[in-house]
């Protein structure tokens, strides 16, 4: 991706793209680059706007994919479209649904048996 073809504007990054047979302006907000890179307070604050320009050229896909996905939900005529911290999202961010049960390897995982012996089931 050539150097001035992402920008900022104010707290945003942008960069122009064809999506869907149109070309598009896509804003990445700050928050949602915050949110996904999961950084604390002082690191969010001390993030340049070289910083954001260069998150949005390493995670071109996620922002394709986030700004398709957001094209299916609000509509397909959108000329620009905005990305906020709920709309950007990382695939192994931890989530609500997330096992909190106990060690899975504690449990008694092997199959039961069924019936009959060895030889039976064999035969079938």
């Amino acid at each position: 991706m050539e150097n001035d073809s992402v920008r900022t504007s104010g707290d945003s990054a942008l960069v122009d793209m064809w999506i869907a047979g149109k070309l598009r302006s896509i804003v990445v907000s700050r928050s949602a680059i915050e949110a996904f890179l999961q950084l604390p307070p002082d690191k969010a604050a001390a993030m340049t706007d070289d910083d954001r320009r260069e998150f949005v050229r390493t995670h071109l896909g996620e922002v394709i994919a986030a700004a398709t996905n957001k094209l299916h939900r609000t509509g397909p005529g959108a000329d620009t479209v905005t990305l906020d911290a709920a709309d950007l999202q990382r695939d192994g961010a931890p989530s609500a649904e997330r096992r909190r049960g106990e060690d899975r390897r504690k449990g008694d995982r092997r199959k039961h048996n069924r019936g009959g012996s060895a030889g039976d089931r064999r035969q079938r």
